[in-house]
């Protein structure tokens, strides 16, 4: 696993993510539950409080009221549909993405106490989801970006995370940065929080590559549906 201490710094709980060693955290299996649970375990977390989305690589930003602890991840309440962003001021209820290779973003609000995890894929980011994050937080929890601390986690590098020529001109067309056909998530993510007014001194891009990097699940590396678990709490 791989915490993000900077997040800890500023007043979260947790902020970690899983890794090969954690076993396949996906969200849809037997086997991926009981490899979250002791993932969970590990971490400190309750199981059966983590809450989840159905993740469809949209845009759409659920906030995650006290009462929707544990949806889509423990017993029959269902994740929040068509939902890749999950935002929150309630303390020591735990937010959940899965992701392989697409970017999980974590947001804190340190003065406000409230939270953000985002899964920002190629389409996600293309849509600029880390953006609706912050506005959905600015609206939620009257967030001042200024407040905001950021984490762009594991995901595909910009110098391996090749796609068409079509895609690439998408990519850069919705002023995503681009050179030849590779794809930077990792900077396209980091430019749309500080378009929204997050100081570029408050985001961290840990630079590890899950394509190269052999520490992390990878559907471009691996394609065997095997997920990282990203986890973020008050």
């Amino acid at each position: 696993m791989l915490w993000f201490n900077s997040l800890h710094e500023q007043g979260a709980s947790i902020a970690v993510m899983s890794d090969l060693s954690d076993g396949d955290c996906r969200l849809s299996t037997d086997e991926g539950a009981a490899a979250r649970q002791r993932f969970c375990e590990a971490c400190g977390v309750a199981f059966e409080h983590v809450t989840v989305g159905n993740q469809v690589h949209g845009s759409r930003i659920a906030v995650v009221e006290a009462t929707d602890r544990g949806r889509g991840h423990h017993g029959s309440r269902p994740a929040f549909a068509d939902t890749d962003g999950l935002i929150t001021d309630v303390t020591g209820l735990p937010l959940g993405i899965s992701v392989a290779d697409c970017v999980p973003v974590f947001l804190l609000d340190s003065k406000r106490r409230a939270i953000g995890l985002v899964h920002a894929g190629r389409a996600g980011t293309q849509h600029a989801i880390a953006a609706t994050a912050v506005d959905a937080m600015r609206e939620a929890f009257a967030t001042n970006p200024e407040n905001l601390h950021a984490v762009i986690g594991p995901s595909a590098g910009p110098d391996v995370y090749e796609v068409s020529e079509e895609i690439a001109a998408e990519f850069a067309a919705a002023g995503c940065p681009v050179r030849g056909c590779m794809l930077d998530l990792w900077e396209a993510n980091a430019r749309q929080l500080i378009a929204c007014g997050v100081p570029r001194t408050n985001i961290a891009i840990t630079g590890v590559c899950t394509i190269t990097g052999g520490r992390f699940h990878s559907h471009r590396a691996h394609a065997n549906g095997a997920r990282n678990l990203a986890l973020l709490m008050l």
